[in-house]
């Protein structure tokens, strides 16, 4: 992916939230898996028996949650009392892009990589506390991605001891008319800073995430007419917990800093991260 179509990309966050709406090739349409001749699942018994449908609903609703989770780019060090971050940040995501659950309910052909640019903000707050906000994009849809999250570092600014804080993230998407989709979970990450050549500060960090997803379908609108009103069964967070390592590096000048992450699933899509931003 060249760097013009992501700073393009990271240019069109803003810009698209007052642009007219238009289909675009990542817009969703859950009617699809129905009108496809792919039950939805079995309502005549008093218990949802689950079909074709409802289980390609459940593969997207995972990995399109876990390519929109919460991100990390950032040690375990909080900015302090003072402190302020703005950030533009990017995520390069690998999908199964062959799979019925992306091909069907999609307007055009997905790409094997879809990548997602981000706005993030942080402050720093007293005891080594923080707490920021996100905001994302899926490209060539109507989805947006925003998110909040609290930090706590339980120990930092020791010579020899490395930085720990655990961190509480939940990010919730908006623009679909089909479904409801809420991300979020709990990490906790240990950094070490390193100073170079007296004007550079290189911290390398790692981490453990556990990653929550939690998704349900509103009444299917445009499925065919003995489906009309149902709904796709609920996917819990206590159903679809997701174990995440990650790891990274922040190089440093002054207020500036720039920073890649790699983000590992055992069982799920893993992702690449940058940033670019300030600190003051």
């Amino acid at each position: 992916m060249s760097v013009r179509r992501i700073c393009l990309s990271l240019l069109l966050l803003g810009l698209l939230i007052g642009s007219p709406a238009k289909a675009g090739r990542y817009d969703i349409s859950l009617g699809k898996f129905v009108t496809s001749s792919c039950p939805i699942g079995d309502f005549t018994t008093g218990e949802f028996q689950p079909g074709c449908a409802q289980l390609l609903f459940e593969g997207l609703m995972t990995e399109l949650g876990m390519i929109s989770a919460p991100v990390f780019l950032a040690p375990a060090e909080t900015l302090g009392l003072n402190g302020f971050s703005f950030s533009l940040e990017g995520t390069i995501a690998p999908i199964s892009n062959s799979e019925d659950f992306w091909t069907i309910p999609t307007e055009g052909k997905p790409s094997s990589v879809i990548f997602i640019p981000h706005i993030h903000v942080r402050k720093g707050l007293p005891f080594s506390t923080e707490i920021g906000a996100q905001l994302s994009y899926i490209p060539e849809s109507e989805l947006f991605v925003v998110g909040a999250e609290a930090k706590w570092a339980l120990n930092e600014g020791f010579y020899w001891i490395p930085d720990l804080a655990v961190r509480f993230s939940i990010n919730h998407m908006i623009g679909s008319k089909d479904f409801e989709l809420s991300t979020g979970g709990w990490d906790i990450s240990m950094s070490k800073a390193f100073g170079v050549g007296g004007m550079l500060s290189l911290t390398p960090y790692a981490g453990y995430n556990m990653h929550f997803i939690h998704a349900s379908s509103h009444v299917i609108l445009d499925a065919t007419p003995d489906m009309l009103g149902q709904v796709f069964n609920e996917m819990n967070w206590n159903d679809n917990t997701h174990h995440r390592f990650f790891f990274g590096c922040r190089l440093k000048t002054f207020i500036f800093q720039f920073t890649l992450e790699g983000i590992i699933g055992l069982d799920s899509v893993s992702l690449f991260n940058f940033k670019l931003g300030f600190d003051y």
